[in-house]
Order: structure tokens, then sequence, then C-alpha cells
């Protein structure tokens, strides 16, 4: 079963902010060339928001998989990520997500860049690791055995959570 995560409105905007200042970024150059800058430490700075916009896009979720021992966490251009079905110890409804609300906040992710991904302290859970692509959406919450819980955004998340709970 394969169950997708299509961005959401917020989080094209947020991507759509960045692509925007990025472009504005690669022009500041050669502006400050022209007016006689020091060249080395303006080049660096869009080469280096390039690269973080490059890993953010490779580590981006599309879809979530089940197969027959594991989950799998579709990313855009990079490995899948995989998840034994042995190391759930159990699956519940996550919370919905909510920046402005605070019960949910960044502690060292991608925070609306082509998705939420990284570590997130969620509001009556705690920190947990987080592969999301909208706002304001039901969510899938995976407590582990021995690892930190995984929150997972997926379209269907009552048709990833009702699938997974018959699987385990």
């Amino acid at each position: 079963m394969r169950f997708t995560m299509t961005t959401g409105p917020a989080v094209r905007v947020v991507t759509g902010f960045v692509g925007v200042l990025l472009l504005g970024l690669l022009f500041l150059p050669g502006v400050l060339v022209q007016a006689h800058a020091p060249v080395g430490p303006v080049m660096a700075v869009p080469g280096l928001v390039g690269i973080v916009l490059l890993l953010t896009i490779l580590w981006a979720p599309r879809a979530v998989r089940l197969e027959d021992e594991r989950l799998v966490i579709e990313r855009l251009l990079w490995p899948d990520l995989r998840i034994p079905l042995r190391d759930i110890a159990r699956v519940e409804a996550g919370p919905e997500l909510h920046l402005a609300r605070g019960t949910v906040l960044r502690v060292a992710g991608n925070g609306g860049l082509m998705g939420f991904t990284g570590f997130f302290w969620v509001k009556g859970v705690g920190v947990v690791r987080m592969w999301a692509t909208q706002l304001g959406t039901p969510t899938v919450l995976l407590r582990r055995h021995h690892a930190r819980p995984i929150v997972l955004g997926a379209d269907d998340a009552a048709g990833l959570l009702e699938a997974l709970a018959r699987r385990l």
C-alpha cells in the first residue's frame, strides 16, 4: 500500500519564498561586484544557500509505503528510509501540525521548505522525528521500541493508521 504526501499550501508558500530569496542572492554578487565590494565572501552566500536548498529537496518526503515487513518513507532524490514493522511498538493518531499554536516546535531540521523533516518537539509527545508535508491535517504517530517516535503526515492519515494497526 502506498500513501502519498502531497505538498500543502503553507509549504508551497515557504518554498516559493525561499526560491525567490535564493534568486535574489544569486544576483547579489553581480550588484556588489559592480559596487567594488570584496567578491569572495559575497559569493559564499548563494553557494551555502544553494547547498541547503539542494539537501532539503533531496530529503523531501513523497509517500509512505507499507511492505510485507517494513514501512518505507519515500524521498524525492535520496534513498528511501526503511523502518522494520517489528520496531514499532504501537501506532496512534498523531497531532495536527500547527506551528503558530505552540503544539509543534522545530528542534533540528527543516521547518517548511519542501516539508517538515527532522526533529521536532510535539506537545504531549516530546521530541520526535517528523516526515510531513502539510499543516493542519491529521498525522500518524509511530511509537517505537528502542528509538525516537516518528510522526508521519500522509494525505490519507486515517487510512495509513488503519493499515498499520492491522499489520501490527
